[in-house]
C-alpha cells in the first residue's frame, strides 16, 4: 500500500511541475514565492518529501487550486485495520448517542450504572461514561442532578412558555 502512496505523490508532483512549466516559472521563481528551497520544490515534484504545508505553498505560488491536482480518484483503503478496542469504543459511542438522541431512555433520571447495564458495558468504563455524559450536558441535551457522590442524568427539556395575560 505504501507503493500506492508513492505513486500518488509522484503524480501530484508531476502535475505541479507541469503547471510550473506551463506558466514559465523556474524552481527558483517558486522558491522565491514560497520560502522553500529549490531542492525542496524539486523533491515535491518528484513525489518525495512532500508535506501538506509545502503542497499548499506551491499551489499558492502556481495559482492553482489544490483540488484540481487530484484528477483521479484515490483508493482510500487504510493501510491497517482499526484496533478492536477502538471499534468497541466507536460502537459504544454510537449506542450512547442513540440512547440520548433517539430514545426515551433519559426521560427518567438515570445513573451511570443504569447506562452501563443498558449498553451491556464493562463497569470499569464508568469514568468514560461520566465524561461522555458530561459532554451531553455541556451541549444542552442532558442535565444532571447530584445526589451525594453520584449524578442522575435526564433529558433537558426547555421550559414551557409562560402565557402572558394582558389586563
Amino acid at each position: 500500500m505504501g507503493d500506492i502512496n508513492e505513486q500518488i505523490l509522484e503524480e501530484i508532483g508531476e502535475q505541479l511541475r507541469i503547471q510550473r512549466e506551463k506558466i514559465y516559472y523556474t524552481l527558483k521563481d517558486v522558491a522565491n514565492m514560497t520560502g522553500l528551497t529549490t531542492n525542496t520544490i524539486a523533491a515535491v515534484e518528484r513525489g518525495k518529501g512532500a508535506s501538506l504545508n509545502n503542497f499548499i505553498l506551491i499551489c499558492r505560488a502556481l495559482k492553482i487550486q489544490p483540488h484540481t491536482i487530484f484528477k483521479k480518484q484515490i483508493d482510500l483503503t487504510p493501510l491497517y485495520n482499526i484496533p478492536p478496542e477502538s471499534k468497541r469504543r466507536i460502537e459504544m459511542t454510537k449506542e450512547l448517542d442513540d440512547l440520548v438522541y433517539n430514545s426515551n431512555f433519559f426521560e427518567i433520571p438515570r445513573r451511570v450504572s443504569d447506562i452501563i447495564r443498558q449498553l451491556n458495558a464493562n463497569k470499569e468504563q464508568s469514568n468514560k461514561f461520566s465524561v461522555y455524559l458530561s459532554s451531553y450536558c455541556e451541549e444542552g441535551t442532558l442535565e444532571y442532578e447530584k445526589h451525594g457522590n453520584y449524578k442522575e442524568y435526564r433529558k433537558k427539556h426547555s421550559p414551557k412558555p409562560v402565557k402572558k395575560y394582558s389586563k
